[in-house]
């Protein structure tokens, strides 16, 4: 048995393991990443919350106080307009400061994940939901200002998991907000690490210094857990669909022509829209079950994207990468399919493609300043 640790431990000293585990490693974040990152990430949590009117319907008055005129409301009533950011960007519509809207449910018909132990029913109360403003937005504040993240995030965590799981409990599953969710729960359990470790630096009444061994602090960490449940969202159903369906998935895959009528006629009922009445079929699900090779290698193409997620991870240029691939791939869904996930390609823009780092390092480079595509160095690690 020894012997085969020493040989394993042995193999893992080679250069090339060592650099593979020095890229797929938690990276250093300059500061003004983090700011923007937390920001942009509690503009989406804000968006999310079924904080319910006035907050869910008044998010373009809002715009239209800074936008003068009545402009933006007139490209949010267009249709064609109100796509005009897309590709790259949701639509206009979905960029605005609007809540989510009460859950609408006052029972748990199936109970789901933590609705087996615990009644969520409170998310559909009117007096509580009145009370749920004064609670999210002050720890929407605290988590913008980096003050008291111990107490804001385990907050948000469960008004966000709580109120989606009752969502969740009614005998159909919606997961339009779970990659949001698992980034809070993430962040949530590195913030609690990190004041078990060093409560003042946690709460923000101490300048951050190295937490773990390589130098790292506990932002650095909850941002590269935020990138890897990304990847894990991707990543799970992508190798779930091979062995759910015993290795068959890409030989039966044009059958999703099948599910693209239904999905079709979902969004139909959900809001009367005449655009998806039942017989206005989408050509795509014809073209599918028609052509199935061509459905095979298309379809194959956005599975194998999902496998290798976990390459996103190797470097800055990687995360830009595949976070501009995983936003093509969503808007491709959204044309063929009509399957949209607009909170994920916020997370997607926001923790993997990090515009903000490519601005200033092209500055950088502009005004001729070596900068490298690395993070800052790691801090000085305390013996």
């Amino acid at each position: 048995m020894s012997s085969a640790s020493d040989k394993l431990k042995a193999c893992f000293q080679k250069p090339l393991w060592q650099h593979l585990a020095k890229q797929f490693a938690i990276p250093r974040f300059h500061r003004f990443e983090i700011v923007f990152m937390r920001v942009l990430y509690a503009y989406v949590l804000f968006q999310c919350m079924p904080l319910d009117a006035p907050f869910s319907n008044h998010g373009l008055q809002i715009a239209e106080a800074i936008v003068p005129g009545d402009s933006l409301t007139a490209i949010v009533s267009d249709k064609d307009r109100n796509q005009m950011l897309r590709p790259p960007l949701p639509p206009i519509s979905d960029l605005l400061p609007n809540s989510e809207v009460k859950i609408p449910y006052s029972t748990q018909e199936k109970p789901d994940g933590i609705a087996k132990f615990v009644d969520l029913t409170f998310f559909n109360d009117d007096g509580f939901v009145k009370i749920l403003p004064w609670i999210v937005l002050p720890c929407l504040v605290l988590y913008l200002s980096g003050y008291g993240l111990p107490i804001a995030l385990p907050i948000l965590c469960f008004v966000l998991l709580g109120s989606r799981t009752l969502y969740n409990s009614q005998g159909y599953i919606h997961h339009g907000f779970q990659m949001v969710s698992l980034i809070l729960l993430a962040q949530t359990v590195v913030v609690i690490w990190a004041f078990v470790k060093n409560p003042r630096e946690a709460m923000g009444f101490k300048k951050p210094s190295a937490m773990t061994k390589y130098g790292r602090t506990w932002w650095d960490v909850m941002i590269r857990y935020s990138q890897l449940m990304i990847i894990a969202s991707y990543m799970i159903p992508g190798v779930v669909k091979q062995f759910k369906s015993g290795g068959k998935w890409f030989l039966n895959s044009h059958y999703i022509g099948v599910q693209v009528v239904k999905t079709h006629r979902q969004n139909y009922y959900n809001d009367l829209d005449p655009e998806w009445e039942p017989d206005k079929l989408p050509t795509m699900a014809k073209f599918m079950l028609e052509h199935k090779n061509w459905t095979r290698l298309l379809l194959g193409c956005g599975v194998g994207l999902q496998c290798i997620a976990f390459l996103a991870l190797y470097h800055r240029l990687t995360w830009l990468i595949f976070g501009l691939m995983f936003v093509s791939f969503h808007y491709l869904n959204d044309i063929m399919f009509g399957l949209f996930f607009y909170h994920v390609e916020k997370l997607d823009w926001i923790f993997l493609v990090n515009l903000p780092f490519w601005v200033w390092w092209l500055w950088k480079k502009a005004k001729k300043t070596p900068v490298s595509l690395d993070g800052p160095e790691p801090l000085p690690v305390k013996s």
